[in-house]
């Protein structure tokens, strides 16, 4: 059900379809409750729309966070991003400061690749994303200028008692880790695959 919720494609689709259907039954017989129903139906798609913008998933609230990470690293801010770790994972400030303290950064793009996974049941709420990313960078000491990597990243959060999700820990890896990864699923299955 979150996907309605997370694209107003469905309820646009669905709702135009059965106007589109309520119009051509109203123009064929010229009955008025066919007309009252197709404006019922516009409201309730426009209602769905409304609806769908105001309600913010966690799918949402992790990539809108994933976004603001990138900002922020991206005009060079490495403590304002450091606000996004996880309290109970003091390890990736240390990893974040060690891997970022060196580099100046000028571009930082989330491909649309990116796959979130959530699993609410998990204690304390646990979800998982993973992309590819291109980052425009520089070393502080000269050494590189205007540098383009593209890496595979996954990055595994959790929810704070105040209910915003924070990264937990992070890996990267070369690009093509993406096309490498194996189903959950598929090794169940098969194992040794």
């Amino acid at each position: 059900m979150g996907w309605l919720f997370e694209n107003p494609l469905p309820a646009v689709l669905m709702g135009g379809l059965t106007v589109a259907m309520l119009g051509s039954g109203w123009l064929r017989t010229g009955q008025k409750w066919l007309l009252y129903l197709m404006v019922v139906v516009i409201l309730l798609t426009v209602g769905a729309v409304v609806l769908e913008r105001m309600v913010v998933t966690d799918r949402e609230q992790i990539e809108r966070t994933l976004h603001e990470i990138a900002d922020l690293v991206e005009q060079n801010r490495i403590d304002a991003a450091l606000e996004y770790a996880y309290s109970g994972s003091p390890e990736i400030r240390e990893q974040a400061i060690t891997e970022l303290g060196s580099y100046r950064f000028h571009r930082i793009d989330i491909k649309r690749n990116l796959k979130i996974e959530v699993f609410p049941d998990h204690i304390p709420p646990k979800a998982t994303a993973e992309f590819n990313v291109l980052v425009v960078f520089s070393t502080k000491d000269g050494f590189l200028n205007q540098e383009y990597v593209l890496r595979f990243v996954e990055v595994t959060f959790y929810r704070e008692d105040d209910g915003q999700w924070r990264a937990a820990e992070y890996h990267h890896y070369p690009p093509n880790r993406a096309y490498q990864r194996r189903s959950i699923r598929t090794e169940d299955i098969f194992p040794g695959r």
